[in-house]
């Protein structure tokens, strides 16, 4: 690894680490972002581990579990610290969320991937006797308040619950105001209001037919998460809990191979589960599933082909949001995010995905690639994929897994 890097990546982290009575995490930036996000907090755990602060990441990953909601629903933004929120802010947060200091919705689970690697370079078994029951209380909400039907897997109610917020293929089920400028981030808003009316009960939700995806990169890390927990429970000599997650996980992962995959691309899309149809808008959540263990090796190759195509996927900086064939493609993110911008935790994602099945040479092209990006740029929000340039918040943590990688 670059020695360099890492010493960037330590100082970045600490500098964008925020302490106080009872808590400690890594915001995403100093400024724009100072509060804890739940996925970007376990990607900072993830990379404090691989450096060996396994404390720090073992901090930062008890600090998000402790704001865990009592039915296991966990944060997507947690406000440790009130003093750095807006009187807007707060009227807002009073008004739409059930706790001020907490979001009712949730991001992809990576903590459960942050909880492994802790424990694979710490070997701390009280650590893992003391997270698993939070994390399965987690899952088990998953499983039960966001599954529907006939189907094992699990829909988001917004497009901020997939981490990915701008993705073009939500446009058109977030209504006329979406189609305003900048009305999407109108729409995202009453769309959040719409929820916290009905107290962000999930029957209600579906019953009103409002926004309801099975989005295939939130699926794919769940999937990822079962497994993490069946190896984990393993380790503590729980067996049957092992198994339990174990097949599910193998399930879920099964579901996202079935259910999203369009024969005529090749590709993975998202389901929207009112009418039981693919979303085949393409964008990086297409590729996701080349991280999961039971992707047969006809279906590595099709995604392989996409990620590879210089007129998709594979530009000077790979890997971007949305490909370059798409009409929605902006290298520079100008209106919304994700839609053409290269960025580095869904370039770790699928690197992982690549070393899983053997694509050992592409997988370090991948991390090379987002290695020379932070080299030439800096520590970026999201970077241009056809000419290097960063964009968005400077210093941002989770672009620290490139010295990871």
């Amino acid at each position: 690894m670059n020695s360099s890097l890492q010493d960037k990546a330590r100082e970045l982290l600490d500098g964008n680490a925020r302490r106080g009575s009872g808590y400690y995490y890594v915001s995403p930036s100093r400024r724009k972002y100072p509060h804890q996000w739940s996925w970007d907090s376990s990607f900072h755990a993830i990379v404090n581990c691989r450096m060996g602060r396994v404390d720090l990441a073992r901090d930062e990953v008890s600090t998000l579990l402790s704001k865990m909601l009592p039915d296991g629903t966990l944060p997507h933004i947690i406000l440790h610290d009130r003093g750095l929120v807006s009187p807007a802010g707060r009227a807002f947060r009073k008004y739409y969320w059930p706790q001020p200091d907490r979001s009712p919705l949730v991001q992809p689970p990576v903590v459960a991937l942050a909880v492994r690697e802790i424990w694979q370079k710490g070997e701390d078994i009280g650590f893992l006797r003391e997270t698993l029951p939070l994390l399965e209380s987690h899952f088990e909400w998953l499983g039960t308040q966001r599954r529907f039907g006939n189907s094992n897997l699990v829909s988001i109610f917004s497009p901020w619950e997939c981490g990915l917020d701008h993705k073009p293929g939500f446009d058109r089920l977030m209504g006329k105001l979406a189609r305003l400028p900048f009305g999407l981030y109108i729409a995202l808003y009453t769309s959040e209001r719409r929820l916290a009316r009905l107290n962000f009960d999930s029957a209600e939700i579906v019953s009103r037919g409002y926004f309801n995806v099975r989005e295939v990169l939130f699926n794919t890390v769940y999937a990822l998460g079962l497994e993490a927990l069946g190896t984990m429970y393993s380790v503590i000599g729980e067996g049957s809990k092992a198994e339990h997650f174990r097949v599910r996980g193998e399930n879920v992962g099964k579901a996202i191979l079935e259910e999203c995959y369009d024969s005529a691309s090749g590709l993975y899309f998202d389901i929207d589960v009112r009418t039981g149809k693919l979303i085949p808008e393409p964008s990086i959540s297409c590729l996701m599933p080349i991280a999961l263990g039971g992707m047969p090796k006809q279906g590595c190759e099709a995604l392989v082909r996409h990620l590879t195509n210089p007129d998709e996927f594979w530009l000077r900086y790979p890997i971007p949001s949305v490909p370059k064939s798409s009409r929605h493609f902006q290298p520079e993110a100008q209106r919304y995010l994700w839609r053409g911008p290269t960025w580095i935790n869904t370039n770790w994602l699928i690197m992982e995905g690549l070393k899983r099945h053997g694509y050992y040479e592409l997988a370090d092209a991948v991390a090379q690639s987002s290695r020379e990006l932070v080299e030439r740029s800096g520590f970026w929000e999201y970077y241009n994929p056809l000419t290097g340039e960063g964009g968005g918040e400077k210093d941002f943590g989770w672009s620290t897994l490139a010295a990871i990688m």
